[in-house]
């Protein structure tokens, strides 16, 4: 059996119109509801082998003199379209059936394989893939093509299904398990979690094989992010792990490749149970709402909290998010990462501010350009709400005006100190979670 026919046999396994490999890249399924990303990554030096392998030789001679080719190829129980772009070290291979797919694979013209090379799936969780970093991970002639797991959550009313990573599934789980608000991975030594602000071990001590890790952590990313985590060394992204949401950062260190993973819940909580009802009353207003704390102290948790209260509220809630991370299903919101749905922050506040919403949500403070939209909405009359990293509630509104140049500060200050209706200091310890409430100068708490 071929390279190729493993992509073949997936293609009409998954009902797919087609397929696109290029070199270093995920492969790109063409399914009837849109273009999906399947978890293979395809070298260069993979595909150009697997070309080669069933191409005639007039059409590899025209491709090695630099010029597009194709032909036709019987494999895989049909009739297939392969045309072949080549540059160099980066080849692009579309694949078309040229003919209409059937319930089942049509009988091939050749003799069908001997029962040893049947493909039987395997039980759920099993990992077939072999542990290679994920810029290499070929697929195997045995193994089946995966979609990738979308970055958001499944429509309203559909479950949650699993990320694809049994192993990741086990880490989170148990990290949910235990309170953890964070699980930090590493190759070479024991993944660790946080737990009330404080650094524990996880019931497993057995340290982290580095090429397996990357392949684990392949199977969740989006296609942007492994590429952005292996050519930058670094990349964020969220993924629903059955439970729900978990915000990946990809790292690289001394060791190899690593990740942080924050869990947050499949749906926000409401303001009452985090016994923040007073807090319902500020929203009601045109001004400044920050959530400000330590990291990992449950901002964004609160953040959700706050969406959700305007929602309840019948508001037109904006959010632009980098990246999503606890979603929501109200059709009153509207939330939008920050490389998928806007340039950037800045651009989706000024688009939330033509729209006329009556609230604007920005996930975290991280820049001057973050901090001066914030500002701009302020000033444009809207409810703002946003995140920051702090120590605690007290400096939340000073932290927010250091990130701007030292000419503006002023003018900002004014501003945002006479249009700040409060700030929520959430606080993890072991014993759990509590508020510093501090209220603007318009406001009380209830």
């Amino acid at each position: 059996m071929s390279r190729i026919d493993v992509y073949l046999r997936s293609i009409r396994q998954l009902g797919a119109h087609g397929a696109i490999l290029a070199s270093g890249q995920a492969v790109t399924l063409r399914l009837p509801g849109g273009d999906r990303h399947a978890t293979q990554i395809t070298a260069h030096d993979q595909l150009v082998m697997l070309v080669r392998e069933v191409a005639p030789p007039q059409v590899i001679d025209q491709i090695d003199r630099g010029r597009p080719g194709s032909f036709e190829l019987d494999a895989a129980g049909g009739r297939w379209s392969i045309q072949v772009a080549p540059r160099a070290g980066a080849w692009h291979v579309a694949i078309d059936p040229l003919d209409a797919p059937a319930a089942a694979p049509a009988a091939p013209p050749v003799p069908p394989a001997p029962p040893a090379g049947v493909v039987t799936r395997p039980p759920a969780g099993a990992v077939t893939r072999p542990p290679v970093h994920p810029a290499t991970v070929q697929p195997p002639a045995e193994t089946d093509m995966a979609i990738e797991r979308g970055q958001y959550a499944p429509a309203a009313g559909a479950a949650i299904s699993s990320s694809g990573s049994a192993w990741l599934d086990a880490l989170t789980s148990a990290g949910r398990a235990a309170s953890a608000s964070d699980i930090y991975l590493s190759a070479g030594v024991p993944a660790y979690q946080r737990i009330g602000g404080d650094l524990a071990a996880t019931a497993d001590r057995t340290p982290i094989e580095g090429d397996a890790l990357a392949r684990e952590l392949g199977v969740v990313a989006p296609n942007d992010a492994r590429t952005a985590w292996t050519e930058r060394g670094m990349a964020v992204f969220a993924y629903a792990d059955g439970a729900g949401r978990v915000r990946v950062t990809l790292t690289r260190d001394h060791r190899g490749p690593g990740a942080t993973l924050r869990l947050l819940p499949a749906e926000p909580a409401s303001l009452a149970s985090l016994g923040l009802d007073g807090v319902v009353d500020w929203l009601r207003d045109r001004g400044l709402v920050l959530v400000a704390g330590p990291s990992g102290s449950g901002t964004t948790c609160v953040l959700a909290a706050v969406v959700r209260a305007l929602a309840e509220q019948r508001r037109r809630v904006v959010a632009i998010e980098n990246p999503i991370e606890v979603v929501h299903t109200s059709g009153w919101i509207s939330q939008r990462a920050v490389g998928d749905h806007v340039p950037g922050v800045g651009e989706g506040v000024t688009g939330a501010m033509r729209e006329g919403a009556d609230a604007i949500v920005i996930g975290a403070v991280r820049s001057a350009d973050d901090a001066a939209a914030v500002v701009e909405a302020v000033a444009g009359g809207h409810l703002v709400a946003t995140t920051l990293a702090v120590p605690r509630a007290g400096v939340g509104l000073d932290r927010l005006l250091d990130r701007l140049p030292a000419a503006q500060r002023d003018g900002a200050r004014a501003l945002c100190a006479d249009a700040l209706l409060g700030v929520i200091g959430p606080m993890a310890t072991r014993a759990g979670r509590s508020f510093e409430v501090v209220a603007g100068r318009r406001r009380t708490v209830g």
